[in-house]
């Protein structure tokens, strides 16, 4: 069974990375990041999904691999593994064959040290390619863009996995310089890797198979023998990637702000972009502004909606539909051209039998339309889904169902990072938080439509923006025992708005007077 340890918890530090002077944090089951406008929110948001983007088995610009080669060693080639890994994975390969009974992967397996000495050379190589893909995700030619200006001289993204008690985490950090950008990886002296749960019996039968092969007298021939020597490290680091890069290894999803202008405008971008690559040689390059890696992959996943995977999606308990019930009281619909299958979005009013054009329909169903598209074909349990704005363009009595919905996602298996501004988000994710302390029978008596949500599941983040030097830090808000509030800086501008109120209405009253 996968480690509890490391397949879910993540401990991320970032110095010097774009407005952000420094950053610790843990995220959570659902994460959310607060406070004022450019102070990095959004920077780190992104940067979360660059991580998982790279690690996952969707982590190739397009959104597919089309080898089993695993992500951890994207870059590293066979030629480059070293004799004592080919010898340490031979004397793994026979230690598989020998035990007569099958090896307990749910109790860990320890890998020889040149096994492990592979994996961190195969990591170690992915500088450049993953400072690549954090670059692109940002829409910018180099990653040196991304360094704080004022800094000293590179961002630095660290990240480790907090493994039990008495055993040192595997840590892994991403310096980005001005030129080029370097990757290194840690592993503590003895390392027990997992397989994540309810894969052991598969990555058995598929790490005994190769092993089989390995030590066969057809795999002894020294070309052959590096083949299967270099799959099986291969067919290791997918297995326990896990507890490699943590939660890293799931897939995510990022859902950009201003989604009511990109579902409106995005069959007039892609087709402009379209037509522009097919003219490309023929007149001089169109100006068309260069697309975030963030903006690109979800015009891309709503083109690719594979709308046969909504049948797969039943066990997810029709989130998709709460939403639609509680809030658009209508249905999203997506028709695709069965000629160059391209999506037409729709949305039907409950009691209508006609539907609209979604750019028909109001902002709120615009903003909301891709969560649940993507609930609906895209984002399954276990995956990330990372949403900037949820407020937007929703009457504050939304935003509070819409955050309940969020909540929803979480009970069934969906982990989510929110960027907000809305005190509403705020105060209802307050409420679902304490829910959590009254019992069950008591909680359900109450509204057995609002979930609850232990402490732990939550975590807030507050960024500051720091005069001297510039640059914004990053700091954990715990729910305030006596106003039972998460503590930002909402209430100052409230007071700062009645203060005001109270000068103006003062002012008023001794003009009558006078």
């Amino acid at each position: 069974m996968s480690d509890p340890n490391t397949d879910n918890i993540l401990e991320l530090e970032v110095n010097d990375f774009g407005p952000i002077a420094e950053a610790k944090i843990d995220p959570r089951p659902l994460t959310v990041f607060i406070g004022p406008s450019n102070t990095g929110k959004s920077y780190l948001a992104i940067l979360i999904y660059a991580l998982h983007r790279y690690f996952s088995s969707r982590g190739w610009p397009g959104g597919r691999r089309f080898s089993r080669s695993s992500p951890l060693l994207h870059g590293f080639e066979a030629s480059e593994l070293a004799m004592n890994s080919i010898n340490g994975l031979h004397e793994f390969a026979e230690s598989l064959i020998a035990d007569t009974e099958k090896p307990s992967l749910e109790e860990g397996i320890a890998l020889p040290g040149s096994v492990m000495d592979a994996i961190r050379s195969g990591l170690e190589e992915q500088g450049p390619y993953f400072g690549n893909e954090v670059a692109r995700c940002f829409g910018i030619e180099e990653g040196g863009a991304l360094i704080r200006k004022g800094g000293k001289g590179a961002a630095r993204i660290g990240f480790r996995m907090p493994r039990k008690s008495d055993v040192a985490p595997i840590e892994h950090g991403l310096t980005i310089g001005t030129q080029d950008s370097e990757f290194n990886t840690k592993f503590p002296l003895s390392t027990e890797l997992h397989v994540g749960a309810g894969n052991e019996d598969y990555a058995v039968k598929e790490l005994q198979s190769l092993a089989m092969d390995m030590i066969s007298p057809g795999g002894q021939n020294e070309d052959r023998a590096n083949f299967y020597a270099w799959r099986l490290l291969e067919v290791i680091a997918d297995h326990f990637s896990p507890q490699i890069v943590g939660p890293l290894h799931r897939p995510a999803f990022y859902l950009p702000a201003d989604r009511t202008g990109i579902m409106h405008a995005h069959s007039v971008v892609v087709s402009a972009l379209i037509k522009n690559a097919a003219m490309t040689g023929l007149r001089p390059a169109a100006q068309t502004p260069m697309l975030s890696g963030v903006l690109a992959d979800f015009l891309e996943q709503l083109i690719n909606l594979d709308l046969r995977r909504s049948l797969r999606r039943n066990f997810q308990h029709d989130l998709d539909k709460r939403i639609e019930r509680s809030i658009l009281h209508g249905s999203i619909g997506v028709d695709k051209s069965e000629t160059i299958g391209y999506p037409r979005f729709t949305y039907r009013p409950e009691r209508w039998n006609d539907s609209l054009s979604l750019m028909n329909a109001s902002s709120m169903v615009s903003e909301l339309a891709p969560v649940v598209l993507y609930l609906r074909h895209v984002v399954g349990p276990g995956n990330v889904l990372i949403v900037e704005e949820p407020e937007a363009h929703l009457h504050p009595a939304m935003q509070v169902q819409f955050t309940r919905q969020i909540a929803a996602f979480i009970k069934n298996g969906i982990r989510v990072i929110l960027t907000t501004h809305s005190e509403w988000v705020l105060e209802e994710l307050s409420n679902i938080v304490h829910r959590s302390e009254l019992s069950t029978l008591n909680r359900d008596a109450a509204d057995e439509t609002k979930t609850a949500l232990h402490p732990d599941s939550v975590g807030v983040w507050l960024f500051k923006q720091r005069k001297h030097p510039t640059g914004s830090l990053i700091q954990e808000i715990k729910l305030d025992k006596e106003t039972g509030l998460f503590p930002t800086d909402y209430d100052f501008v409230s007071e700062e708005l009645y203060n005001e109120s109270a000068k103006i209405f003062s002012r008023i009253q001794k003009e009558t007077v006078n």
